[in-house]
């Protein structure tokens, strides 16, 4: 029976046409569907032997960046396109993860989550290597924290998800979450914490599902006052008063929750004031405007000594 972390092992190990993917990058490259534009890359990467880790690189083939040309003085300034250089690409994000056994840490991006990691390692493990068979599904259950729950999943009536966001994008922070998760379902868990921009576009989903039309939605957008945020919260619960209900939905309904706010309110009627998801704050040397992978790499794994050492997760 495979690991998360055997199972890439393994398909690492695997040879196509190229011959080893541990060899050639080009065979480890995912062009996603449907539109076939944008690439899932697992660039850099090492095999620890009790634990795997390695990054998740998005690009688009050929994609033009665009650039503000500055003069000394003019009224308004050009904006230019410029493809990549030869042989080169322009990345728009990467994450950088650890496996180990089945559990799966990470440090989330802007614009990779854990719905991009499921979607690549199932191509990995299963599409492009078979090493596990063709109707299994890499998932990642986020990992709750009990202390912030105040008990079991079981014990939750009701999940909050929201609060304030702002609409555009916050500033750049040096200050990364390490998100706890455990995962072949073979994979279980993981989320993060922090930017605002995911949860201020649901938001305003949100607002379109539940308002008349879009003048409305608007309206109601640009009445917000430059100073403040927009507030919208979804509640997620049972009720029932017959037979206990299974809270095993409700876990997977929350599997890719988006950044921001998600408290949960207890038998007791007590709500936690902080995300309930497995995290661990950390800061990461930067490289220039990138993580620097080896202290990405140590501080991963000083995540996952931190989870276990405090009974937050099972040594694997």
């Amino acid at each position: 029976m495979h690991t998360l972390e055997t199972a890439i092992c393994e398909a690492m190990g695997a040879s196509d046409s190229r011959g080893r993917l541990d060899k050639h990058w080009k065979s480890r490259a995912f062009v996603m569907p449907p539109r076939n534009e944008d690439t899932y890359l697992m660039n850099l990467f090492a095999d620890e032997g009790n634990a795997f880790y390695g990054d998740l690189t998005l690009y688009t083939s050929g994609f033009m960046q665009a650039l503000l040309k500055q003069e000394e003085d003019a009224p308004m300034l050009s904006v230019e396109q410029r493809p990549p250089p030869k042989d080169s690409e322009y990345i728009h994000s990467m994450m950088h993860w650890m496996a180990i056994g089945n559990h799966l840490l990470a440090i989330q991006s802007r614009s990779l989550t854990a719905k991009s990691l499921e979607s690549y390692l199932t191509w990995l493990v299963k599409d492009k290597t078979g090493v596990v068979e063709s109707s299994a599904q890499v998932i990642l259950n986020a990992k709750f924290d009990k202390d912030e729950m105040g008990g079991d999943l079981d014990d939750i009536s009701e999940i909050i998800v929201g609060g304030t966001g702002a609409i555009e994008a916050g500033a750049t922070h040096d200050s990364f979450s390490v998100d706890g998760a455990e995962g072949l379902q073979t994979v279980e868990a993981f989320s993060d914490v922090g930017s605002k921009k995911t949860w201020g576009e649901r938001a305003v989903a949100v607002l379109r599902a539940i308002m008349s039309n879009e003048a409305d939605v608007q309206e109601l957008l640009e009445s917000i006052p430059s100073e403040a945020d927009l507030d919208v919260s979804v509640r997620i619960g049972y009720k029932s008063r017959k037979k206990k209900i299974s809270r095993a939905p409700m876990q997977q309904a929350l599997r890719n929750l988006p950044e921001g706010e998600v408290v949960a309110k207890g038998r007791f009627g007590k709500s936690t004031g902080k995300d309930i998801r497995l995290s661990y704050p950390v800061r990461v040397l930067m490289q220039g405007s990138l993580l620097d992978p080896q202290d990405a790499r140590a501080k991963l794994r000083s995540a996952y000594n931190y989870f276990v050492e405090n009974g937050k997760i099972d040594e694997d």
